[in-house]
């Protein structure tokens, strides 16, 4: 059996084997989200405007401040001032969030700004209402309170993005729910800015949710998590979608926007609309465990633990998304997906998880992954193996890959992008039967740019079982 040098391998499965990973600082602590407004209880009391998106999305009201204001007016001891302020903080966080709103009739469009405790000193928000000014906007603290607060004047058209700033760096607004990517940097894991929904939106785009710190009971780490939700869930008739887990959430919204082609997809094909649930890691340095399983071990590589992983998403975040979001329920309503060793992971995850997982999606996946624990891009790659040799499980595939222009090349050589083993993985899936979507791109590289390009044809797939209707 023919073994890949490491240096191979880790050029393979992306930045997974980095040898000096850019640290990132911990997450903040996880703050259950409120379920998102207009949930039907019984379709047929909904009101036409109940989860329209100038109903729904918004941060907490400006008014919670002012009561806040008169509260601590007339607190007359440390501890009644300290029981006020954890009362206003958690009706901010149970009413929208982040940055407090003014109502559309009310005068001025002012938004406020806050953080609480030793973080918020020194701290700046920027914005295009200020040019992105990273001292003109500073949170000064509230008399008596451990608050630092700032209010600005913002247009009522939306969203409008902001950042906080503290020691010239700016980072996203940990108490704001929604963002965008910066696009600043596609080169690394990017950032996000916060944003303000004040008012008029265009709500002919989706949005992003942010769920920062979501713990897991098995892995005993936390990660953020980034929830899609298309323009037709803001719409009259409150619907509620199928939904799709995605991996590298990060990476997959800011190396190359998946939301942006998201957006334009089902702009184009609404009757194709569901929510995505963005994963993103803990840090990249966990990349090569979380997405890979045993036995597949060399002293080289970290112990897998996509068993752990695939556990939080069962019993950790799927629940949550499904009490928080108007999701529909059951495997033909669930897909997983995901690109390189994302791609792998999700392989496993549908043979692993048939009762939770209906659709299968994978880009460039790291199909050569071994079922005897040592990499032989021959034969015996493990994903290969249950296709070919398992009982068949309720599953439809979505594969896809590039290869060089003149064909398919051996895995492993430069521009093969793991065309070999992800056909010889259609190739086992199509002799049992499976339905399976296959897109080959010659001369596409294992990169961010050819997966958004392709996603569309993977959101396709999940929502149709005739290739045809997808173009493939």
């Amino acid at each position: 059996m023919r073994r890949l040098p490491a240096a191979v391998l880790c050029a393979a499965l992306l930045a997974s084997c980095e040898d000096d990973p850019v640290p990132t600082p911990p997450p903040p602590p996880y703050t259950e989200t409120y379920p998102d407004a207009g949930t039907p209880t019984d379709a047929g009391t909904q009101e036409p405007w109940a989860c329209q998106r100038s109903t729904t999305v918004h941060g907490a009201p400006m008014t919670l401040l002012a009561e806040f204001q008169l509260e601590m007016s007339r607190a007359s001891s440390p501890a009644q001032r300290t029981a006020a302020i954890d009362r206003f903080v958690a009706e901010v966080e149970e009413q929208g969030g982040l940055p407090l709103v003014s109502d559309a009739q009310a005068g001025r469009p002012r938004v406020a700004f806050f953080v609480r405790g030793e973080a918020g000193r020194n701290t700046f928000v920027a914005g295009d209402f200020n040019g992105w000014s990273a001292t003109a906007t500073p949170l000064v603290q509230v008399r008596d309170t451990d608050l630092y607060v700032a209010e600005v004047e913002v247009p009522r058209t939306g969203p409008q993005p902001y950042k906080l700033v503290q020691g010239g760096e700016f980072f996203a607004d940990p108490g704001a729910r929604h963002v965008a990517w910066d696009n600043l940097n596609r080169y690394d894991v990017g950032q996000f800015n916060s944003l303000v929904y004040p008012g008029l939106q265009d709500a002919t785009k989706g949005r992003l949710t942010a769920w920062y710190g979501v713990p897991s009971s098995v892995l005993g780490d936390a990660r953020d998590v980034f929830v899609y939700t298309p323009a037709v869930y803001d719409g009259r008739e409150c619907p509620a979608l199928p939904v799709m887990y995605l991996h590298d959430g990060n990476e997959s919204l800011t190396r190359e926007s998946f939301a942006e082609a998201a957006d334009t997809h089902y702009a184009a094909k609404p009757a194709d609309a569901a929510v995505l649930v963005f994963v993103a890691l803990p840090d990249q340095s966990v990349r090569l465990a979380q997405y890979t399983f045993p036995p597949a071990r060399d002293p080289e590589w970290p112990t897998p633990t996509g068993d752990g992983y695939l556990a939080f998403l069962r019993d950790d975040l799927m629940p949550r998304v499904e009490a928080a979001w108007r999701v529909k329920t059951g495997p033909q309503e669930t897909g997983i997906a995901g690109a390189s060793l994302g791609g792998l992971i999700s392989v496993y995850a549908g043979f692993q998880m048939p009762e939770k997982f209906g659709f299968v999606g994978t880009q460039s996946g790291t199909l050569f992954w071994p079922h005897d624990g040592v990499v032989d891009r021959d034969d015996g790659n493990a994903m290969v193996v249950r296709a070919g040799q398992e009982p068949v499980v309720p599953l439809r595939f979505y594969v896809d890959h590039g290869s060089p222009v003149a064909g398919c090349t051996r895995d492993g050589e430069e521009g093969g992008d793991d065309c070999e083993s992800n056909l010889l993985f259609v190739q086992a899936l199509r002799s049992r039967g499976y339905n399976v979507m296959h897109w080959n791109e010659p001369g596409a590289a294992h990169d961010w740019f050819f997966w958004k390009k392709r996603l569309p044809k993977l959101l396709c797939s999940f929502r149709n079982a005739d290739a045809a209707v997808c173009g493939l």
